[in-house]
């Protein structure tokens, strides 16, 4: 959430992704009186941690204990829907 139109920004154009062209990171209040070649160094630094690439990014598989959650929530609504109707 941004709070008031004070907030300091730092934009990075290139991004040396293939997916993401710009990058907006948003400052610290306390960071917001550092040096800016320090910022834009950890700008870079942060950017470069990051490892998006979709075509390998898994799904995430659902364990035993999620699929019988979701089944016993179906069987639930299933039978409050059944009792509000015979009802």
């Amino acid at each position: 959430m941004l709070k008031g139109v004070s907030q300091k920004v730092i934009e990075v154009v290139h991004t040396d992704n293939r997916y993401f062209e710009k990058a907006i990171l948003f400052l610290r209040p306390a960071a917001q009186g550092e040096d800016k070649a320090k910022l834009k160094l950890h700008a870079g630094e942060y950017l470069g941690q990051i490892d998006f690439d979709p075509q390998n990014h898994a799904k995430k598989k659902l364990s035993a204990g999620d699929l019988i959650r979701i089944a016993v929530a179906a069987l639930a609504g299933a039978a409050a829907a059944c009792l509000f109707f015979l009802l």
